[in-house]
């Protein structure tokens, strides 16, 4: 599971997808946190990153 929050969501705090990851007991869980995105994440520098961590996801699992 993993989840990608923006550092500056004023919408949902951070906290919200931290307690989130908590309820996947038996689970591989990250947390991508993008310093300063904001609610959307839609960014250039935001979405370069998104990209960066779905490329690892999809490639490079075992």
């Amino acid at each position: 599971v993993t989840m990608v929050h923006g550092s500056k969501d004023e919408v949902v705090p951070v906290i919200y997808s931290r307690k989130i990851l908590k309820i996947f007991n038996n689970a591989k869980k990250k947390i991508l946190v993008i310093k300063n995105g904001d609610h959307s994440l839609s960014n250039k520098v935001s979405l370069k990153k998104i990209n960066k961590e779905l490329d690892k996801i999809l490639f490079y699992q075992n």
